[in-house]
């Protein structure tokens, strides 16, 4: 007789998993290719610092910083050839602006804002995800709404009250987002691959970020000399309490020193290095409110006072409660 059938296969307790995701974002996606001039920017918010650009407020900031903003050959310069070097920056039409924002929420107001931009001619793209010291198809971070405003969030890398001091704005909740992080160093290198002659500005205002973007951008000075301007603010630095509590993070107190002195050795020293100013500041980013002045515009605006109906009204969570700490 024929040999008895095999057994059926046992039921599955589960569908397969699906096919893994790439671990690391593709860069093509930044679409940087015959981009000669490149303007990337680190924490997008509502978009203020990309439209300072496009205003060509960078220039100013630029020509205006103090001395010790730039190399030493500086002080040295006649009026005509420091508005050459920073020359690229009065021409952001000539630029492709990459805006790195990692608060999902401001993803489609900041999409209006990109419309209109490209809309006058500005080849402007908001990336969503956040802008690292390394690449991530899905990173954890902490996400903060601080106030009713369709703008009111921000991711941090340090904790809120470490960023927004003297209590102003107050955190009304938190949240842990996934999402994609870019690391500096690969978008760099990318860049000047495909054109070794490309001129860089870089902006940073992510939150506590910085420290480590930074500080991975120092590891490979090549790739940081391929820099030619570096637009910073710091957070938690502005004070001798802040810059302790650096340390709660695994960094050191005079932090802000060390990436100072360690820039600017890269700028005089390293043979063909493009960087040539290294601005920063503890209180706004370049084309940005001052920090005192933001904290009561209506983007910062406390709302632990309002009540449900009002938050309703507004499309925010019933249930917003001021954090405590």
């Amino acid at each position: 007789p024929p040999p008895p059938p095999p057994p059926p296969p046992p039921p599955l307790l589960s569908p397969p998993p699906p096919p893994a995701r790439s671990p690391v974002p593709d860069l093509s996606a930044l679409m940087l290719g015959g981009c000669g001039r490149v303007f990337i920017d680190g924490g997008s918010n509502m978009g203020e610092a990309v439209g300072a650009f496009a205003d060509g407020r960078f220039f100013s900031c630029a020509m205006q910083a103090p001395p010790r903003n730039h190399r030493a050959a500086w002080a040295s310069m006649g009026r005509g050839e420091k508005e050459a070097s920073m020359g690229p920056l009065r021409e952001p039409r000539s630029f492709c602006v990459r805006s790195f924002e990692a608060a999902p929420s401001l993803l489609p107001p900041l999409r209006e804002e990109e419309a209109s931009l490209r809309a006058r001619g500005f080849d402007v793209r908001f990336v969503d995800g956040a802008l690292s010291n390394r690449t991530a198809a899905e990173e954890a971070r902490p996400v903060w709404r601080y106030a009713s405003h369709r703008w009111g969030e921000t991711a941090a890398s340090l904790d809120f009250r470490d960023v927004h001091v003297e209590r102003k704005p107050l955190p009304l909740s938190s949240r842990t987002v996934l999402g994609r992080s870019y690391d500096l160093n690969e978008i760099v290198r990318a860049v000047v691959k495909a054109n070794a002659s490309s001129v860089l500005a870089l902006r940073l205002d992510v939150e506590g970020g910085e420290w480590w973007v930074l500080r991975r951008l120092l590891d490979e000075p090549g790739l940081l000399c391929s820099v030619s301007y570096i637009f910073a603010e710091f957070h938690s630095a502005a004070s001798a309490p802040q810059r302790e509590r650096l340390r709660s993070y695994g960094l050191e107190a005079d932090a802000f020193e060390t990436l100072k002195e360690r820039v600017h050795a890269a700028m005089e020293a390293t043979p063909g290095c493009r960087l040539r100013l290294y601005w920063r500041s503890f209180w706004a980013s370049c084309g940005d409110k001052q920090r005192f002045e933001w904290r009561d515009a209506p983007q910062a605006r406390d709302v632990a006072s309002l009540g449900e109906e009002a938050l309703r009204k507004m499309g925010l969570p019933s249930r917003l409660r001021v954090v405590k700490g």
